[in-house]
């Protein structure tokens, strides 16, 4: 059976530009990858049936044209450089991802051999963790035919929570020590 696809074609007028903005936003959120001057696509279902339809209001009512439709191309090839379009732009995701979970790992190596085991920096690198937890969640949600660079994500994510896991223990097991030491509380 072959893949069916929504599409939307839209015009919005120049101004207010955070109309156009927030479309555009909205349609990278969802997943959505655009394969001309603003034809955007999304797989079939009923989720993105909902968003089009959304979506498409928010155009009519700021003045704009739009039109959203079901899509089945007409031949392999078409749907094959779709899924590409997909797993691409899911994968540029995907790359800043890594970059980022390269970044934590740095920070956590060059605080451990500054021996900086404080409270202050296990906080500021469980956020971090966090953020980018929360935006891997995002992305592998609108991968939808799962893009190449997924498993290391996923990967480089567990590396940077097994590392702040030992951080983590370092400084509890410091701060156990200064308390054993009989050294103030803050």
């Amino acid at each position: 059976m072959e893949q069916e696809w929504l599409t939307i074609n839209y015009t919005l007028p120049r101004e207010p530009s955070r109309v156009r903005v927030s479309v555009w936003r909205k349609l990278k959120k969802s997943g959505a990858v655009i394969l001309g001057q603003s034809v955007w696509v999304l797989p079939a279902n009923e989720k993105s049936e909902a968003f089009m339809q959304e979506i498409s209001d928010e155009i009519l009512q700021n003045g704009g044209d739009a039109y959203a439709m079901r899509m089945t191309p007409q031949d392999e090839d078409t749907s094959e450089r779709i899924i590409a379009a997909f797993q691409q732009a899911r994968n540029e995701e995907y790359e800043e991802l890594l970059e980022q979970c390269g970044d934590l790992l740095h920070e956590l190596e060059k605080e451990s051999g500054r021996e900086k085991f404080t409270f202050a920096e296990l906080e500021e690198n469980e956020d971090e963790l966090q953020k980018l937890t929360a935006w891997y969640r995002k992305i592998a949600e609108r991968d939808f035919h799962g893009a190449s660079l997924r498993p290391s994500a996923e990967e480089r994510l567990g590396q940077c929570r097994e590392r702040l896991e030992a951080f983590s223990a370092e400084v509890y097991r410091r701060n156990d020590e200064s308390q054993g030491r009989g050294e103030s509380n803050p």
